[in-house]
């Protein structure tokens, strides 16, 4: 009836009364989510290595290229193969063994890299090094989705990409000396290999026994943000509008403000993801507008602002693979994403050096736009408001597999509780309080006092960032009980 109801009404109704529900869609993410025992390694992998490859000229000069490529395009494709080559020969049961050998590979490259002037056999060195990076990526990427949280995911993609504006906007406005980059270099690199040898076997068992034998719709309209961020900052590589204006200090200041007050806005209002999709294309076509316009430094500003999208992107995407793929289908994923931005970075080159490609940036930026505008629908349907959305208020995402396994709702609970930093002590505490039951009947269980299990309470609600029962059982995921939450709390 629903649908029924929808058709008669018309695409143009549906769309807007999904843009409406879309502004009103909701998630939690709480700093105190992110776990500090056993998985800050897998937290800070993944970050460090996109920070690595978003800042590598920074890191590795202008140096030479080859087969006509810049420097940057040729170190890029190095970094995609090795990506490609070590992921493909990745599995469940030696993951962690190819994390470890990425490391190996990017430090037997670096080392000579680090101490040679330059040349060709640098120029060598480079490569192989990067080639390890892109390993580290690969196989970082696998943890990054399946090791980590929600909130873990969010915060390590906000994480990296204030870093990465932070080390942009050092290369842009101060003289750094190459001694000095080699040496942020190598803690870089250090600060990588040790995450990347940290990765431990016994964390990845269970993570290959989904049984799900296609992507879900969802998986498919996270790619097309995906595909939409790469194909808006590529092509504006040489676009006129996103080039950084002379003497303007104060406005990267201002853009890393403005990104960061995105990253608080998102916590502090727990609006949608999905808002800040906007706010990554309308700062892109506004960064366009803005120089047709003749004002280049709010030019500026708004291209800077556009890299909110890379944080939507990474975490959209580890959400809703950590739910719907297997070892198999993120294998399949990752190869797609670097195939496809792999060959965005070639094309450009190719585009660049037979015309102006201003023209180019300005109608990739909007015609994604208007794409995106237009699977709102979609968006609403499969996404932000699917059967399953409720989960990104969530600790973390309930994997398809176990939503049908009938393991019963205790050792789902139990599974949750994981993901959180609460002490052993906390963890019963929450599990008795997820039955239903009122402090006083919790002392006795566990053999404490009403005032030890109120503090222990308080301290639950504070790592959490929650401050009612009601919260508590909308943050793991189950509804029962909410209605008599109010006189459960004494």
């Amino acid at each position: 009836m629903t649908d029924l109801k929808a058709r008669q009404k018309g695409y143009v109704s549906v769309l807007v009364s999904s843009v409406r529900n879309l502004w009103s869609a909701q998630e939690m993410l709480v700093f105190r989510s992110i776990r500090k025992r056993g998985f800050l390694q897998y937290f800070f992998a993944f970050p460090l290595a996109m920070v690595f490859i978003n800042v590598q000229d920074f890191i590795l000069g202008d140096g030479m290229g080859v087969f006509g490529f810049s420097h940057t395009t040729s170190t890029f494709l190095a970094f995609g193969l090795g990506a490609i080559v070590m992921f493909s020969l990745s599995n469940e049961k030696n993951i962690s063994a190819i994390s470890k050998i990425s490391a190996l590979i990017t430090a037997i490259g670096f080392i000579p890299w680090f101490l040679l002037p330059g040349g060709y056999a640098a120029f060598v060195c480079d490569m192989i090094f990067m080639a390890g990076v892109g390993g580290c990526v690969s196989s970082s990427s696998f943890s990054f989705v399946f090791m980590l949280n929600n909130a873990e995911r969010f915060f390590g993609s906000a994480f990296m990409i204030l870093f990465i504006d932070i080390v942009e906007l050092t290369s842009e406005y101060a003289s750094v000396p190459p001694l000095i980059r080699k040496i942020f270099a190598l803690a870089m690199v250090a600060a990588l290999c040790s995450c990347m040898f940290f990765a431990k076997k016994k964390d990845y068992r269970g993570t290959g026994k989904k049984e799900i034998k296609k992507f879900d719709s969802s998986i498919w309209l996270v790619l097309f943000l995906l595909f939409a961020y790469f194909a808006i900052r590529i092509t504006g590589f040489y676009a006129f509008a996103f080039q950084h204006p002379a003497d303007s200090l104060i406005w990267g200041i201002v853009a890393f403000g403005l990104i960061f007050l995105c990253i608080l806005l998102q916590v502090a209002f727990k609006r949608s993801i999905w808002t800040m999709c906007n706010v990554f294309f309308i700062a892109s076509i506004l960064g366009h507008l803005m120089w047709y316009l003749k004002v280049p430094e709010a030019a500026y500003l708004f291209s800077e602002l556009k890299e909110v999208g890379l944080l939507v992107s990474f975490y959209l995407i580890g959400c809703v693979t950590n739910k719907f793929c297997d070892f198999r289908m993120h294998k399949y994923l990752v190869l797609l994403c670097m195939g496809m931005i792999s060959l965005l970075y070639v094309g450009m080159d190719i585009l660049h050096m037979q015309m102006m490609t201003q023209t180019v940036a300005v109608i990739t930026a909007a015609t994604l736009f208007l794409l995106f505008l237009l699977l709102s629908p979609a968006f609403s349907q499969h996404l932000f408001f699917a059967r399953w959305s409720e989960e990104f208020r969530q600790i973390n995402m309930v994997s398809f597999a176990g939503e049908t396994g009938g393991n019963g709702a205790e050792n789902e609970y139990a599974s949750s509780l994981d993901d959180t930093n609460l002490s052993p002590r906390e963890k019963q505490v929450v599990l008795l309080l997820l039955q239903g039951m009122t402090l006083r009947q919790v002392a006795p269980e566990l053999g404490l006092t009403v005032s030890t299990v109120s503090t222990y309470n308080k301290a639950i609600y504070k790592k959490l960032g929650i401050n009612s029962r009601a919260e508590l059982f909308i943050l793991f995921g189950r509804s029962m009980g909410v209605e008599s939450m109010g006189n459960n709390n004494k």
